[in-house]
């Protein structure tokens, strides 16, 4: 699946013109590309997912299932940023679900190598290498 989802997103990505890449729009990208996926798994797609029980911010987008008793379950729970950062960390940490995973898109590899201490464990990564996205 990780490698399911780094290739739609660099395959959106590439799809932008150059002049209208920024990292909000790849951050929105990812988000939307994300969302099909989860859908096409079955899950019903929450963009900007807080757990009501903190209050930090947002997760960029978690996938529910709905089950027998009607109570939503959280199945996967993702965040993206140029780096990895710990508020997302923290953020994924405090979403009840087993599958979770920050995405990078930094150009700068050697500085997502520098914040992967952030990690913890449970929390996958993807980084969408900077060859990959169209150049100026």
């Amino acid at each position: 699946m990780r490698e399911e989802i780094r290739r739609r997103i660099l395959e959106a990505s590439k799809a932008i013109p150059t002049g209208y890449l920024s990292d909000t729009v790849i951050k929105e990208t990812i988000r939307c590309v994300l969302f099909g996926i989860l859908k096409e798994q079955g899950l019903i797609p929450v963009p900007a997912f807080r757990n009501p029980r903190y209050p930090e911010g947002a997760v960029d987008i978690v996938g529910v299932t709905i089950g027998q008793e009607k109570l939503p379950a959280i199945e996967m729970a993702f965040c993206s940023n140029p780096v990895i950062e710990l508020e997302d960390v923290k953020k994924l940490d405090r979403v009840p679900c087993e599958k979770k995973m920050i995405i990078t898109f930094s150009r700068d590899r050697k500085k997502v190598d520098m914040t992967r201490f952030f990690l913890k464990p449970g929390i996958d990564h993807i980084h969408v290498h900077e060859e990959t996205v169209k150049k100026a």
